[in-house]
C-alpha cells in the first residue's frame, strides 16, 4: 500500500480538544459536571428527588410535603449517608419513605396507618415532625 494512504488511515481526521482563550487544553467555561451539581443543589445542599412512583403514592394518600418537610427529609438522608446507608426507611410523622440514599431519591411513600412490610432496606431513620412553631407535632412523638 501507499505510505500516504497508511498515514491517513492511522491518523484520526479530527481530534476535539477544547481550548480556552489562552490556548490551554482545559475547557472554556464551567465544566458540565459542575453545572449539573449546581442544578441538583439548593442552598448548597443536594436536593431530594421524588420518583414518579413516590409522587403517585403521595397523591393517593393525600400527603403534602412543605419545603420544611423536604428539608427535614433531606437532613435525614444526610445522616443516613454519613452512616453508610444505601436504602433507608425514613419515618417522618405519620408517613414512611423508602429512600435510595446515594441517589437521594424517594422511591415510595406510605402512611403508618397501613399494614406494611418494608424489605430491601439497610437502615431506619426516625424523624419527629415539627409543628408550624418548631415544636413536635401532636400525635407524632
Amino acid at each position: 500500500m501507499d505510505e500516504q494512504l497508511l498515514q491517513r488511515i492511522a491518523t484520526p481526521a479530527y481530534t476535539a480538544v477544547p481550548k480556552t482563550q489562552k490556548g490551554s487544553a482545559q475547557p472554556a467555561g464551567t465544566p458540565f459536571s459542575k453545572v449539573l451539581e449546581q442544578a441538583q443543589t439548593q442552598d448548597g445542599q443536594q436536593k431530594l428527588r421524588l420518583s414518579a412512583h413516590a409522587q403517585t403514592r403521595l397523591r393517593q394518600r393525600n400527603v403534602a410535603l412543605s419545603p420544611q418537610d423536604m428539608t427535614r427529609l433531606s437532613q435525614a438522608v444526610d445522616t443516613a449517608s454519613k452512616k453508610g446507608a444505601k436504602d433507608a426507611y425514613v419515618m417522618y410523622g405519620n408517613t414512611g419513605f423508602v429512600i435510595n440514599v446515594p441517589n437521594r431519591t424517594v422511591i415510595t411513600a406510605m402512611t403508618n396507618e397501613e399494614q406494611t412490610v418494608v424489605t430491601n432496606i439497610d437502615s431506619v431513620v426516625v424523624v419527629p415532625k415539627l409543628d408550624q412553631y418548631g415544636g413536635f407535632a401532636a400525635g407524632t412523638d
